[in-house]
């Protein structure tokens, strides 16, 4: 809710700038995730379906799982799915939609409640008062769950270790996700978004990656884009592009554009099915494709919120009881991250470009000395910063470590009626969104 609620403080000059921006951001969100679709269809890295167990036994035959998976499948129609969106975005008892974990209902509600309030005014200010603090609050008490992250990681690598059965079936399925999403990373940033920059600007999308290669580095290291943000600032500065806009487009990136985000949940999601033997019809396939952008866009700016925000994916398309095994793709995550980081600021590099470009066609259209005041004021907050990137290098120490020496045993699925273990996604750092 925080992030609608700041575009309220928007000026004319500023509010063509946010929508130029915004429309970009949801275009290069959709292509990723269609990627990372595709890519999941065309690899089938859980092919070898190593977690469709069935019964109470904790392995199967090869044979007995082929049976199982026949009769397996998520098959409603594709009328049906949307149908059953629409039906969950619009719950019938909201307290209700948020105590049975109905995200999406809750995610909308929030939305459409924010939007009213920034449309009336003065008299709203109270109750976003009461919101924007209440967020500050919780910001804080993530703080203390960050800080206990590596014990969580080591928890969860320890109970995998124990139900560990075919290692090798589950090893190389865990290495073709890994290599699905990180192939997915690199067509994205190497080949879309360089074509969709020709497209947009005309300019040598080579040259303009090239100037923000210190930002990458710096991105890589910390899995943190929001720490990143100043260098990235300074290379877009750097590149000659407008500095009231690289001032404006790229922190306002650095919150809700999460191309990186949106791919591996799509993927991840795919995974899952593959790897307990689920069919998903093109029905569900295109609930996956909305629910991973909203759900991208909606994920908290902290890390490892990418695998929280794909319970709502996995919800939607009726998935709940497979929750547990998200704990499975946190092992890894800590590698993911960091290559999750760089496609997210290389999104941001891009954005600011192609606004630039097209401000350079529309002199006077926008108001300079609004957009140097930065983006809408709580959009961005530095002691949030300093804190998420303390946190994050803290979590990539221990995670890197756990990873080598514990990642050929951690990858083997949880019973599915285990209780929830999962933890936030992509490292992006700013304020969280409610």
């Amino acid at each position: 809710m925080t992030g609608v609620l700041n575009l309220r403080h928007t000026t004319t000059g500023t509010g063509r700038i946010t929508t130029w921006s915004l429309l970009y951001y949801l275009l290069s969100m959709v292509l990723a995730v269609c990627l990372g679709i595709a890519l999941s269809y065309a690899i089938k890295p859980g092919r070898d379906q190593p977690f469709a167990s069935r019964g109470n036994t904790q392995c199967s035959t090869a044979s007995a799982v082929a049976a199982a998976a026949s009769s397996s499948t998520t098959s409603n129609g594709t009328v049906e799915s949307l149908l059953d969106i629409g039906r969950q975005l619009v719950p019938k008892n909201i307290v209700m939609a948020a105590a049975q974990s109905g995200y999406l209902g809750v995610i909308f509600f929030a939305i459409v409640l924010a939007i009213i309030l920034t449309g009336m005014g003065p008299p709203a200010e109270p109750l976003i008062q009461i919101i924007e603090i209440s967020n500050e609050a919780i910001m804080r008490m993530i703080y203390l769950v960050i800080y206990c992250t590596p014990v969580g990681i080591a928890s969860l690598i320890a109970q995998t270790i124990l139900r560990a059965c075919n290692i090798t079936q589950l090893l190389k399925s865990l290495g073709l996700y890994v290599g699905t999403i990180l192939i997915g990373f690199a067509l994205h940033g190497f080949v879309l978004l360089p074509l969709t920059l020709l497209a947009l600007t005309w300019k040598n999308p080579f040259s303009i990656m090239r100037a923000y290669f210190p930002a990458f580095a710096m991105g890589f290291g910390t899995s943190s884009s929001a720490a990143t943000m100043p260098l990235t600032m300074e290379c877009g500065v750097k590149l000659k592009c407008r500095p009231s806009i690289v001032k404006f487009v790229i922190p306002l990136g650095t919150n809700i554009n999460r191309d990186g985000a949106a791919l591996y949940e799509a993927a991840s999601v795919l995974f899952i099915a593959q790897a307990n033997g689920l069919h998903m019809s093109a029905g569900n396939v295109i609930v996956v494709a909305i629910t991973a952008t909203l759900a991208a866009i909606g994920s908290a700016s902290i890390p490892n919120s990418a695998l929280v925000s794909m319970v709502t994916v996995l919800q939607a398309v009726g998935m709940s009881q497979y929750i547990p095994q998200l704990s499975i793709l946190l092992a890894m995550d800590w590698l993911i991250g960091m290559f999750r980081t760089v496609t997210n600021i290389w999104g941001d590099a891009c954005a600011v470009s192609c606004v630039d470009h097209w401000a350079s066609k529309k002199e006077g259209a926008i108001d300079d000395e609004a957009l140097m005041a930065g983006p809408p004021p709580g959009m961005v907050d530095k002691e949030h910063m300093e804190h998420m990137a303390k946190a994050s290098l803290k979590e990539n120490d221990v995670e890197a470590g756990l990873g080598h020496q514990d990642s050929a045993m951690a990858i083997q699925a949880p019973k599915a009626d285990n209780s929830v273990q999962a933890h936030g996604g992509d490292s992006r750092e700013g304020k969280v969104t409610h």
